[in-house]
């Protein structure tokens, strides 16, 4: 569908909502066009190619706000959705108000990201890189006996927002991922499994030989790899692990957690709940992410802030409705989930120190490397901030990485871990979420307790 027809019929739907008692109202156009190509055993094992598209509405009627959506755009759509938001409103009764917006100084916002390289992304393109890597990745190693996934996908996307106020919004983005994951046998018959992803927005870009050099190590550094002695170690999380570790408890920053009583962080902005030299920020505009973000799903700007700022908790993330509850302005973060609005961070960023990953090796002296954590769902509990999750790693021996340590569990909780960290790395890594990225270097952390051998 041509974004121009859904404009038209998105001014239909807002000019009609009048006549059904609506006092304000919104529409939300957004087109998914995806492609992927997995590759299994020498040949293309799937290729998928859609395109999705709706618009969702809602109204605010007798003090309530009600919902509905389509991918239908017709005269008869615009019925049914209007008497469908109606009836919402007359059965919901929440007692928290919500918010149709529009800033009078910022009506028209447009950002479009699209770039020229996306044209390069074609079934032949993916299908012959494809093929290609999974013959480097099996020549590797001979102990590489498969690559039991590989897949590229690419996928882009406009979204538009017109309301009753006056707000005409307009964004897009689009963007290359790979990832490939493959399995190996160790000399004692043990099978490992490890894998590396990419992202990016230019497939030219793709440097096959540094993704070949990093998926080498994540599964052949494995082999011989066995259990170590219990105890409290010193503990470097790599990049990757301590993503996956924040990503766990990220959402206890949302305002709407804290409301529903689901965040220990309720109450405690200007405490101080980490160490000094921690400070993770909101970073919508970051210069080197994929995908830049000017304004919410709201129409509201979005600014560059601290969450936690040198160990203290400076601000949650705000959408208008729990704002709102608050007392307090949104910090831009409103965005959809399914119908409704929820919280989301944009470009989440760990403020990077200057160490390098061996550096913080050297630090720790005698410890512990974590490379992977398991278990994330099971082995959390997001509102206690309680964990104890399986990983993956090396022990740090005079200060180098040693030999790889598995059949280990990781237990604590989330504030004390934060509070422990003495030293931020500087090796960055983005890996796609929220809204946009996070990027995090390695951390080394004070005192983290690891079950293994008795």
């Amino acid at each position: 569908m041509e974004l121009k027809k859904a404009e038209e019929f998105m001014s239909k739907l807002i000019a009609e909502a009048a006549k059904y008692g609506f006092e304000e109202c919104e529409a939300f156009y957004a087109d998914d066009i995806t492609m992927s190509v997995e590759i299994l055993e020498g040949q293309v094992s799937s290729y998928e190619q859609s395109t999705s598209q709706g618009v969702s509405f809602r109204g605010f009627k007798n003090g309530q706000m009600g919902y509905c959506s389509t991918s239908l755009f017709t005269d008869d759509a615009v019925k049914f959705m209007l008497e469908s938001a109606s009836e919402n409103c007359d059965v919901l009764n929440d007692e928290d108000r919500e918010f149709i917006y529009c800033d009078e100084n910022n009506k028209e916002l447009y950002f479009s990201q699209l770039s020229d390289a996306y044209d390069k992304n074609t079934y032949y393109r993916f299908k012959e890189l494809g093929l290609e890597l999974e013959k480097e990745i099996l020549a590797l190693d001979p102990r590489i006996k498969a690559v039991d996934y590989l897949s590229i996908d690419c996928a882009r996307g406009p979204i538009l927002i017109m309301n009753s106020k006056g707000l005409h919004s307009y964004r897009d983005t689009d963007g290359v991922s790979i990832y490939a994951g493959c399995r190996a046998e160790d000399s004692d018959g043990s099978i490992k499994s490890g894998g590396h992803y990419w992202v990016g927005n230019d497939i030219d870009k793709f440097d096959m030989e540094g993704f070949l050099k990093k998926l080498s190590g994540n599964i052949l550094g494995k082999m011989g790899a066995r259990s170590c002695a219990s105890g409290s170690y010193s503990t470097v999380f790599t990049n990757e692990a301590f993503m996956q570790f924040m990503s766990a408890f990220i959402g206890n920053t949302f305002a709407t957690a804290m409301q529903k009583g689901l965040s220990l962080l309720a109450d405690r902005e200007g405490e101080k709940i980490a160490s000094e030299c921690f400070t993770l920020k909101d970073v919508p505009m970051f210069e080197t992410a994929l995908n830049k973000i000017p304004f919410d799903d709201e129409g509201v700007l979005t600014t560059e802030k601290a969450i936690i700022d040198h160990g203290v908790f400076a601000t949650a993330l705000y959408n208008l409705k729990s704002a709102n509850k608050a007392g307090r302005a949104s910090t831009g973060n409103g965005f959809k989930s399914g119908s409704h609005i929820g919280v989301s961070p944009t470009n989440l960023l760990v403020v990077p120190g200057e160490k390098s990953f061996d550096e913080l090796c050297a630090q720790a002296g005698e410890g512990i490397i974590i490379t992977d954590l398991s278990g994330l769902h099971a082995g959390v509990n997001a509102i206690s901030g309680d964990f104890s999750l399986l990983c993956e790693g090396y022990l740090i021996e005079n200060g180098k990485k040693g030999r790889p340590v598995e059949q280990i569990t990781a237990a604590g909780n989330f504030y004390e871990i934060i509070k422990n960290i003495i030293e931020v790395g500087s090796d960055i890594i983005n890996i796609p979420a929220g809204q946009g990225e996070f990027f995090t270097p390695s951390v080394l952390v004070n005192g983290v307790n690891i079950s293994g051998e008795s």
